[in-house]
């Protein structure tokens, strides 16, 4: 079977039910991808990393990124490549989103693990958050 495109629906689909992704960037004609832990909602992708790092380095002179997700179930794959802007903060409103957000859809079937909304907003962190500008997404047989 030839690889098809997927609609919309079927990419954010995967995107929501996806937890691991690669981020893509790019600065000074030097491409860059790392794997990262992430969160979809309301049309966005949201991460967070530490203060400090080359894809900080590489986002901050180049906001334009892409994240790409697939999934490969019984011979059959699926593959959404998302493109946007990232928007860095370090504030506690950000924080606090990332964390409603996460708590919803990852926590509630991790053994009652619980994480205090006040330690979240101490810790040293970035949060990223990519507005989808455009997507695409494929799937086939092998």
């Amino acid at each position: 079977m030839k690889p098809r495109e997927i609609s919309g629906e079927e990419c954010e689909q995967l995107l929501a039910n996806s937890r691991f992704g690669r981020l893509g960037l790019s600065s000074g004609g030097e491409p860059y991808v790392v794997p990262m832990s992430y969160v979809y909602a309301d049309g966005s992708i949201l991460l967070h990393s530490g203060l400090r790092g080359r894809k900080l380095e590489m986002a901050r002179e180049n906001p334009r990124v892409c994240f790409q997700v697939d999934s490969v179930e019984r011979g059959r794959w699926r593959s959404v490549i998302a493109f946007g802007e990232a928007r860095l903060s370090e504030d506690a409103a950000a924080k606090e989103r990332l964390f409603d957000i996460f708590t919803k859809k990852e926590m509630a079937g991790h053994g009652g693990k619980s994480f205090r909304r006040e330690d979240m907003e101490r810790m040293p962190m970035v949060i990223w958050e990519i507005e989808i500008q455009e997507m695409t997404g494929r799937e086939g047989v092998w």
